[in-house]
């Protein structure tokens, strides 16, 4: 009988929850709302990774991986860094930024003597 209980307990815990969402730990902090099942999550540049290597060089982009040289955007991924994504269409370029809210500025250099 105090086995039955427990298992019920147990069962109406767990229902409540069922009905929960889960949030996605790697968006980033300023993102708000969760995301629907099967939905990309949106950046300004819509670059959300980079994996280089020797051999291979792919951008995470809207949520889709991308190889180099394949098709996104209606453009051709053109070149990977390691926070750069270059998508070239018609002879132009698209630069995405794997952080566009960071303003990178050149390291001053000390003097040393």
């Amino acid at each position: 009988m105090i086995y039955s209980v427990a298992a019920v307990l147990c069962v109406l815990a767990q229902s409540g929850l069922r009905a929960q969402t889960l949030s996605d730990p790697m968006r980033p902090p300023d993102a708000s709302g969760t995301l629907a099942p099967g939905a990309a999550a949106s950046s300004v540049s819509g670059l959300q990774g980079v994996i280089t290597s020797p051999g291979r060089k792919v951008a995470v982009i809207d949520g889709s991986v991308v190889p180099l040289g394949a098709s996104v955007r209606g453009s051709t991924l053109d070149n990977v860094s390691e926070s750069v994504a270059v998508l070239k269409k018609n002879g132009e370029r698209n630069v995405l930024l794997m952080h566009p809210q960071i303003d990178k500025k050149p390291a001053r250099r000390s003097e040393t003597r």
